[in-house]
């Protein structure tokens, strides 16, 4: 993964360092590590001194916190999501932006629950674990900044292209404590004076840089000089003060000549020392009318260097849009001296450097979630364009690439696999060639999780897969002595010489044991039962002892007879069959035609050479005899008649 240093395991294993080491991959994200020692033609090889030796298979894989209970609601929920931009996508032909920014929504919403949830554990969580989710915290809170503003700077239409407006709503709601401080005073009526609650002028002058002017003059009219007219005159210049909005009937011309004249009043009043009866007041005033020494002194209120950046623009450039956006937040980054990986990413973000944005957040930790589907996101809306070195357009190309890698991790969970592959077949490239290669490496385990993965290997049109999965499940079934069940999966997998197999296998039973298994199964093959000669015998034959059984003997007696001429009759089954024609032969009606009794007479000389028949075969001859002459004698009086 790019950015990540290289890292040292070591493995706890004297015949490894002793010998030397090999890997082989597993599945999915594991890796088998074992002692091997390299042997060539140039090498004698020898008898091995280890043979007495404790050897293991030591299995490494890398820490996957999306595996965590706490985490496992995001990845369901955010793949419903994803799997919702493909529909739409398909279904289609318009402009979709509309509708991926709802998309995003929803992708922020389920990180803001994750970040609660999170939030709500570690407050109950014992110190060891504490650690854990706090970590798990700090990553999806800085995941759910970064992608607030992505969304404001890519996804959003953003009316008139000003983008304060959005930025100031992105900071209030990443860094809420002043606010929520200020309402928990304001909640305290009893307030009167600065000087009773410690925090006061912090909490406004924080309030300030947010641009929550309403909090502002609402905590000034609480001071206890707010009768004062320096607190008067403050709170009235800060009443009215222009603030910008693309519906509020001016063009940003006729807003730019009246927030300038705003602060030309401000400032002549601040020259005048209008509040200088309060050092804070003044101050505050200096912050409004956009002073730039006065922000950088306000700097140590706040938390990151774009907070201060929204402060900037707000009172010093209220109609700034994106494009110079840029060159504002290279200015307060340097003089800030921002290096946190957080910093560089907005910076990269602010700045349209999407590739080193990528770069950047792959590094965050959260095992490929945020990159995948923040890629995606942007891939879709139409906003990704990365070229790389040689100035060639990998923007396709680096988006599957983020996916994949995403999905794989999920194949390796026991149960978000199944997630795992939903992402693989939106791939068009590589996925469901990598899908293949993964299904194939799953663990089989429950027979619902088999029917699970036969399902998208068969919706992904592997039929290869299918087949070869449920022959192994039947083997399994044929051993356990499950003939019914290893039908079943014969069945799935639609392999006739497998089907054959088995239904010889139902044949035999009953050959040794006088019964036939699973008659449920078999009396329902329906159309199934024409999978293969064999099967269609069996079907047959099990419906012959079905008729047999209720009374219907002419219905019985026809059936039977048509297996016997088919040629369907397996060797050892011919025995069987003459042996069950025997009765009906000698029932008082007569059941069997002179036609079929010739038919008998024919395939008893044919196929009755059975050691298992010698002692039955001058019984069925002579039953036959009867019944032809019976037969003969109807036939004929029916006949005259």
């Amino acid at each position: 993964m790019a950015g990540i240093d290289n890292i040292e395991i070591p493995i706890p294993d004297e015949v490894c360092k002793q010998v030397g080491i090999a890997a082989s991959w597993i599945n999915s994200n594991k890796i088998g590590l074992y002692a091997y020692k390299y042997i060539n033609k140039h090498i004698q090889d020898t008898k091995s001194t280890f043979i007495t030796s404790n050897i293991k298979i030591h299995i490494l894989r890398p820490e996957v916190i999306l595996f965590s209970p706490p985490l496992r609601k995001l990845v369901n929920e955010s793949n419903g999501v994803f799997l919702s931009i493909y529909k739409i996508k398909s279904s289609s032909s318009g402009d979709i932006c509309p509708e991926l920014l709802k998309h995003s929504k929803q992708y922020r919403s389920i990180l803001r629950a994750c970040v609660e949830g999170l939030q709500d554990i570690a407050e109950k969580s014992l110190s060891e674990n504490k650690i854990i989710i706090e970590n798990f915290l700090t990553i999806f809170y800085n995941v759910e900044c970064v992608w607030h503003l992505t969304e404001i700077l890519y996804v959003d239409n953003i009316p008139g292209n000003v983008i304060l407006p959005c930025l100031l709503e992105w900071i209030q709601f990443h860094f809420p404590s002043k606010e929520l401080k200020a309402i928990k005073m304001l909640s305290q009526k009893c307030i009167a004076a600065d000087l009773e609650y410690i925090y006061y002028w912090e909490v406004v002058i924080g309030c300030a840089l947010h641009g929550k002017t309403d909090l502002v003059r609402a905590l000034l009219s609480m001071h206890s000089k707010a009768d004062h007219p320096a607190f008067i005159v403050a709170e009235n210049m800060i009443k009215t003060m222009p603030i910008y909005n693309v519906y509020g009937g001016y063009s940003v011309n006729e807003f730019t000549i009246r927030w300038k004249h705003w602060q030309l009043d401000l400032s002549s009043n601040i020259d005048s020392k209008t509040f200088a009866i309060d050092n804070n007041l003044e101050m505050l005033m200096k912050l409004v009318v956009g002073d730039e020494s006065t922000i950088w002194e306000f700097s140590k209120y706040t938390e990151a260097w774009y907070e201060l950046l929204a402060a900037k623009l707000f009172y010093s450039v209220p109609c700034c849009k994106q494009i110079e956006l840029t060159r504002h937040a290279n200015n307060m980054a340097e003089k800030w001296k921002a290096n946190k990986p957080l910093d560089h990413i907005i910076l990269a973000l602010i700045e349209n450097d999407l590739h080193r944005v990528i770069k950047e957040i792959q590094c965050m930790n959260d095992n490929g979630w945020f990159a995948a589907h923040l890629i995606d996101l942007l891939y879709n809306c139409g906003k990704l364009n990365i070229i790389d070195k040689h100035q060639m357009n990998v923007t396709a190309q680096l988006h599957e690439s983020l996916i994949l890698e995403y999905a794989t991790t999920l194949m390796g969970h026991h149960s978000l696999w199944q997630c795992g592959a939903s992402y693989l077949i939106h791939c068009p490239i590589q996925g469901l060639a990598r899908l293949e290669i993964l299904l194939q490496s799953l663990p089989m385990g429950s027979e619902a999780r088999v029917n699970k993965i036969i399902d998208i290997a068969r919706g992904s049109n592997m039929n290869h897969i299918v087949t070869s999965i449920c022959k192994i499940q039947g083997v399994k079934c044929i051993r356990q002595k499950r003939l019914g069940n290893a039908l079943s999966w014969a069945l799935k997998a639609q392999d006739g010489s497998f089907i054959t197999y088995i239904a010889n296998q139902f044949l035999k039973y009953y050959a040794e044991n006088g019964e036939l298994e699973c008659r449920d199964l078999l009396e329902n093959l329906g159309p199934c039962m024409l999978a293969s000669d064999r099967l269609t015998f069996l079907g047959k034959y099990c419906e012959f002892h079905q008729m047999y059984s209720i009374g219907e003997f002419k219905e019985a007696a026809s059936l039977l007879v048509s297996l016997i001429v088919s040629n369907l009759t397996p060797r050892y089954f011919w025995s069987i069959l003459f042996t069950d024609v025997i009765p009906l032969l000698e029932s008082e009606d007569v059941i069997l035609s002179s036609i079929d009794s010739f038919e008998l007479l024919r395939c008893v000389e044919a196929h009755g050479d059975d050691p298992k028949f010698a002692d039955k075969i001058e019984i069925f001859r002579l039953a036959v005899a009867r019944n032809l002459a019976r037969a003969l004698n109807l036939e004929g009086c029916q006949a005259e008649q």
